[in-house]
């Protein structure tokens, strides 16, 4: 039997550990670098800062919003509840309507590999056959349709 691993379960610690250390590192780093240039500000930055954190710290004083840090500080920790509880969007396409047991099929294989998902079903006669499915800038097409283009090209090429 197949083992099923919920990635974003097993990266949560590690983001919350990094957004932790970064708030920690702005908010100690924020008193020191209000109102000076980013060359100064570069100069007066610890070596071991987070590469991130250091660029970002860089932006924002060039941007001139050094007065805002310590309100992204606090923002940080907080960002992956509210990440968490943000559904991606997912369009399923298919030739023929899916059935309901399909469709909840397919639902849940996407909740186990992106968490809260809202998919959508659209049916597309052109297809011929299989699915095409879009989940965030994620695209899978396994569709008939395009693996029959594909035979064409190779043909077409020899």
């Amino acid at each position: 039997m197949a083992t099923t691993i919920d990635a974003r379960e097993l990266a949560a610690p590690l983001v919350e550990a990094l957004l932790t250390t970064a708030a920690e590192q702005i908010r100690a780093v924020a008193p020191r670098i209000a109102g000076l240039s980013v060359h100064d500000a570069a100069a007066v930055l610890p070596a071991d800062l987070l590469p991130q954190v250091r660029n970002f710290l860089l932006a924002m004083v060039k941007e001139g919003l050094t007065s805002e840090l310590n309100a992204v500080a606090a923002a940080l920790p907080g960002y992956l509840d509210t990440v968490g509880s943000q559904a991606i969007d997912a369009s399923v396409t298919s030739a023929i309507e899916l059935s309901d047991e399909q469709k909840e099929r397919i639902s849940r294989e996407l909740q186990q590999r992106y968490g809260k998902v809202h998919v959508t079903y659209q049916v597309d006669p052109t297809l011929i056959g299989g699915l095409i499915i879009r989940v965030g800038d994620q695209v899978l097409d396994n569709s008939l349709r395009t693996r029959l283009s594909a035979i064409q090209r190779i043909l077409q090429a020899s």
